[in-house]
């Protein structure tokens, strides 16, 4: 890369012969690019990919007032000027030609809703000369687009279900508890098909652990005479509760829980529920107007994802995890026994065999793909570990180490000298009675909350935050009123009802 200057005194440069910036004037080559990005919404972000030396920035910044600038460098040779953006990703790695982690990145940092309102542009001139990352980057952002607009599809789909599972959390939850933080190491499990191998050692050092079973994972445990501290479980979908089956019978395994969660009645009546707050969302307005107290917790895809934060938040000790594969074997993709195995094998025939309905499931990787490349993405401060009986991996976590028992046995010999998490009941200072009140003065109240729209019309409550054209936002401002009337109506009658559902 050749560096020169241009005949208005500013720098500029070429890359293998092709220029980067004008060779006269620079600024204004930069302003006429800004000029002519249009955008038909409100842009909350702004990517640009390889401004070079970043004389787009106070002309994006005067059109764009209101945006999160960000940039994606394919060059080592223009990171002097990184602090002119708000936020800067590497298409290239430390080891490899390309960053693997980038679309998660830009996923992690703009989120679901932020990459919705992202307006994405490219420095032209870097296009020829980098083509390699060029290409790599467009790829990403496309993977993270499509990412994001399943994501807010998911949401849309069950922001109404998260909202009334609040509800019901509320209403039928009876006791609930707090943890005091410990020393001692964590073993967290969940149900791929490893976890079957770890059973006899999960049996063997017992008590050198605080065991937290993902809800899927419980079954086996219990099944297998291992009883859990905790579970933890945040699915707010209907399927996800029947892993809690085994909770009916076992009442004295305390239950992590964060409002939107899916869970039988039943079961928030008779087991000690630990409520897990994200700080986001209405649901924990809910919650916490109803008298609830409980432990912050970083909302994930995964079940698995929502623990490993957890758990670095209750101990100081390393945490270990059992049946963390994230991929899809030849034949059940969980360790047996599991609810939904169970549930759905009774419909299993001589036409519909068992062998069609898991490779049908094993085809879908997207999702399981998804939470390994978030696990990839984190080091989680080198204190998570993932432990097994010398399982053989499709694939690696990125930072997160792959250890044995052996490793497990010389890291945890002090066991005797650390404290494991306690579990601690509280009481909830108002009655069921006052609990419902509290709720309906709740939903009153935020008929027309902001806040409130975002989680139960999501989709609508972006496209009016992107909208332009007046016309276009009275009919998504009727739209959203019309889905609040009947959305709160809906509460409104669960509410009288008192359904346990």
């Amino acid at each position: 890369m050749e560096f020169s200057t241009a005949t208005n005194g500013e720098t500029t440069c070429t890359e293998n012969g092709f220029r980067l910036h004008s060779s006269y004037n620079p600024s204004k080559e930069a302003e006429r690019f800004c000029n002519t990005a249009e955008c038909s919404f409100y842009p909350r972000y702004v990517l640009v990919t390889e401004p070079a030396l970043s004389y787009c920035v106070p002309f994006l910044k005067k059109k764009f007032r209101n945006a999160i600038l960000c940039c994606i460098r394919f060059s080592k040779e223009f990171e002097s000027t990184n602090s002119r953006w708000n936020k800067i990703f590497y298409a290239y790695g430390k080891s490899q030609k390309t960053n693997p982690l980038l679309e998660e990145q830009i996923f992690n940092f703009m989120g679901d809703e932020g990459i919705s309102a992202c307006l994405f542009l490219s420095w032209k001139p870097s296009e020829n000369p980098f083509k390699e990352l060029y290409e790599f980057s467009w790829e990403a952002i496309k993977k993270a687009v499509l990412k994001s607009r399943s994501v807010l599809a998911t949401r849309t789909f069950f922001s109404k279900r998260w909202t009334k599972n609040a509800l019901r959390f509320s209403m039928f939850c009876k006791k609930t508890a707090l943890i005091k933080n410990g020393t001692s190491d964590i073993v967290v499990c969940a149900s791929g098909p490893s976890l079957k191998s770890d059973i006899p050692f999960l049996k063997k050092y017992r008590k050198r652990f605080f065991l937290i079973a993902v809800s899927s994972a419980l079954s086996p445990l219990i099944y297998n005479g291992i009883t859990p501290d905790l579970c933890i479980s945040t699915d707010g979908g209907y399927w996800a509760k029947l892993h809690l089956v085994s909770l009916c019978n076992s009442k004295k395994i305390p239950l992590a829980l964060p409002g939107e969660a899916s869970c039988f009645a039943s079961i928030l009546e008779s087991t000690d529920i630990i409520p897990l707050f994200y700080g986001d969302g209405c649901s924990e307005e809910i919650l916490k107007s109803s008298g609830y107290s409980g432990h912050s917790a970083f909302r994930n895809g995964s079940a698995s994802g929502t623990a490993a934060y957890f758990a670095l938040s209750i101990t100081s000790g390393k945490i270990f995890y059992c049946g963390l594969d994230l991929s899809f074997s030849k034949g059940l993709s969980h360790t047996q026994p599991n609810e939904l195995e169970k549930r759905n094998s009774v419909f299993d025939n001589r036409i519909c065999t068992s062998e069609t309905r898991n490779f049908s499931s094993e085809i879908n990787t997207a999702s399981i793909n998804i939470y390994r490349t978030w696990f990839s993405s984190n080091d989680f401060f080198g204190r998570i570990f993932r432990l097994s009986d010398n399982f053989n991996y499709d694939s690696k976590l990125g930072k997160i180490q792959d250890v044995d028992w052996n490793f497990f046995e010389k890291q945890t010999f002090d066991f005797k000298n650390k404290t494991k998490p306690q579990i601690i009941e509280t009481q909830n200072i108002f009655n069921k009675e006052q609990r419902i009140n509290f709720l309906r003065d709740i939903v009153i109240k935020n008929i027309s909350n902001p806040e409130w729209i975002k989680n139960a019309l999501p989709a609508e409550a972006i496209s009016l935050e992107r909208c332009k054209d007046l016309c276009e936002k009275e009919k998504i401002e009727k739209r959203i009123q019309e889905g609040m009337k009947i959305f709160f109506c809906d509460i409104i009658k669960t509410l009288g009802r008192c359904i346990a559902i």
